[in-house]
């Protein structure tokens, strides 16, 4: 059975009402590996935007490799076309792979090709682990890229010449636009709307969505004072010290001499086995409890920076912006 019926998954027939409207043409690649809620949320979000009484209009076109159906887990999906239909598109969007994105690349070799061999002018999407295959293009090499921040380490391992910006929610370098993950995939797509048509569109289609037009970094989402799935031992009680006492200032010197180490050493080492350096860990480790604080307590803003280890408010409240995405006061609005 076809888990899409066919009158919901393609964009609705042109009606009276639409003629007129500019036509905007969205791509969306089908395989094995592709999550159905995001294949679902993704066009979800382009059928809202044929309802909206603008002069915009959305067609969508499902390609798998061959063109024919795909045999998925969980049902048959059908497809309009194979591959070579991408090209004449002004979109491409390529859903979230779950955790399937290196195993997606390797059977798939057709779609990378496609995605590869795409016109410039071709705006690209990619959800979550679909980032895997633009990656797999080369498209991406000397780019930044983000992703699930579970799946970023992966990500960088397996392609070294793309920039993976694990804590950012979406991230845009020329028309190829990258998400982190879930929900992070319908920002993605509203960027992509206001880069077809006009900002004041892109709004009223999130307002119909109910969603904001972006939810801010997904640093704000990692696990608290996270990366610490190494097995570097020393490393480890550097970051044990670093978390204990995060209020106190502390010297490169002072963390090489604690595992009596080199500082070059222990900067090698701490970014190898973290992906930060120590003092981009103890930033992430102040404002990690700074947001303990501004949830649990009524604390002055300056008070939690002092008990963070600022006494400088206004950087402290720069760098909480640039790593939570909104202002401490705004945040103890939206989370206490």
């Amino acid at each position: 059975m076809d888990i899409f019926d066919a009158d919901i998954a393609k964009s609705p027939a042109v009606s009276p009402t639409s003629v007129g409207r500019r036509l905007h043409r969205v791509g969306v690649l089908v395989c094995e590996e592709a999550s159905l809620a995001s294949l679902g949320l993704l066009m979800d979000v382009f059928r809202m935007g044929n309802q909206l009484s603008g002069p915009h209009r959305f067609e969508l076109t499902r390609v798998s490799d061959t063109g024919l159906p795909v045999h998925h887990a969980d049902g048959e999906l059908r497809v309009e076309g194979d591959a070579s239909l991408l090209k004449g598109m002004d979109l491409v969007v390529v859903p979230s792979m779950w955790t399937m994105g290196p195993r997606a690349v390797e059977r798939h070799p057709v779609l990378v090709a496609a995605l590869r061999d795409l016109p410039e002018p071709v705006l690209v999407v990619t959800m979550c682990s679909g980032a895997y295959l633009l990656a797999a293009t080369g498209r991406l090499a000397d780019k930044s890229v983000t992703t699930h921040w579970m799946l970023a380490d992966g990500l960088q391992a397996r392609y070294p010449d793309v920039h993976v910006q694990a804590g950012e929610n979406l991230v845009q370098q020329g028309g190829l636009i990258c998400s982190g993950g879930s929900l992070a995939g319908v920002d993605a797509c509203l960027h992509a709307v206001q880069l077809l048509t006009d900002r004041r569109t892109a709004k009223d289609l999130a307002g119909l969505l109910v969603t904001d037009m972006s939810r801010g970094p997904q640093s704000r989402f990692m696990p608290s004072l996270g990366m610490r799935r190494h097995a570097d031992r020393e490393i480890k009680l550097v970051q044990d010290r670093l978390e204990a006492q995060c209020d106190q200032a502390f010297s490169l010197n002072d963390l090489a001499g604690f595992i009596h180490v080199s500082v070059r050493t222990l900067q090698r080492r701490f970014l190898a086995a973290t992906g930060m350096t120590p003092v981009q860990y103890l930033q992430a480790v102040r404002i990690e409890r700074s947001k303990d604080l501004l949830e649990s307590e009524r604390l002055p803003v300056p008070d939690i920076a002092a008990r963070v280890g600022y006494q400088d408010r206004v950087a402290f409240g720069r760098l909480f912006k640039k790593m939570v995405g909104m202002t401490p006061a705004a945040y103890r609005q939206k989370y206490q």
